[in-house]
């Protein structure tokens, strides 16, 4: 597999983005493996490991130790026996923006790592309502909406099906004055028809076939497609079984 290719191991794939001020990919590759923290089982550090850098791409993984408890029942007596866990985050970094998939508690970690070890600022990528108007907009099948309202309003959150050009009638959110929490739909890709779930802190969601594979021009389609105006250009190289007519 390419160094730009993700294999998705489940039925759904999700991520967040990060921005970071890169001038060279490979320099900053060599900043992250000589200045960055390197994880350390033993020591329990977190840190970064398998990275690597190719055609522009930096790819690798940052991972910490998580401690769970598991309780037990010997002789009468319930006891808790504390382990502890890898947890992984994959990482992508590019020279437009940085893409994080895995689990919460490392993503947060990497976002002071990175700054740490290159002396950038690290910014999450989070959307706005213009975002959420134009994700609705460009769905093919609308599934569900969340709203919400300011806290001072009777009704805070509100769950919704349909487009949100009918909603005044039912009374629920304030016109003018609510925030689109999070919308999910279907969305021709090209790649097809996959449902997309998009949440105002960032986080994307994409409910495809076991085993399909993205690549990172189609990530950066995705993201267009969110944040762009004029929509997402055409997608520059085609993996096996993509088509190259997706509505945008």
């Amino acid at each position: 597999m390419l160094i730009d290719e993700i294999e998705v191991q489940g039925s759904s794939l999700s991520f967040k983005c990060l921005n970071l001020k890169i001038d060279d990919i490979k320099t900053t590759f060599d900043t992250i493996m000589q200045k960055g923290d390197i994880f350390d089982i033993d020591a329990g550090t977190p840190g970064f490991h398998d990275c690597d850098c190719d055609k522009g791409v930096i790819r690798g993984f940052y991972s910490n130790l998580a401690s769970f408890n598991v309780e037990f029942f010997k002789d009468g007596i319930t006891t808790k026996e504390e382990f502890k866990r890898i947890e992984s985050c994959e990482f992508l970094i590019t020279p437009e923006r940085i893409y994080l998939f895995g689990k919460q508690g490392p993503q947060k970690l990497i976002e002071m790592a990175l700054s740490a070890a290159t002396g950038e600022h690290v910014e999450r990528v989070e959307f706005d309502n213009h975002c959420m108007e134009l994700v609705q907009g460009r769905l093919t099948v609308m599934k569900s909406i969340v709203v919400e309202n300011p806290k001072d309003k009777e009704i805070r959150r509100a769950r919704l099906t349909g487009h949100m050009e009918d909603y005044e009638s039912y009374n629920i959110v304030e016109p003018n004055n609510h925030e689109i929490n999070s919308i999910s739909g279907i969305i021709e890709t090209p790649l097809g028809a996959m449902t997309l779930t998009v949440d105002k802190k960032g986080k994307v969601r994409l409910g495809v076939k076991r085993g399909l594979i993205i690549n990172l021009d189609n990530l950066n389609w995705i993201l267009e497609l969110i944040t762009s105006d004029a929509g997402p250009a055409p997608i520059k190289t085609l993996i096996e079984g993509a088509s190259e007519n997706a509505p945008f």
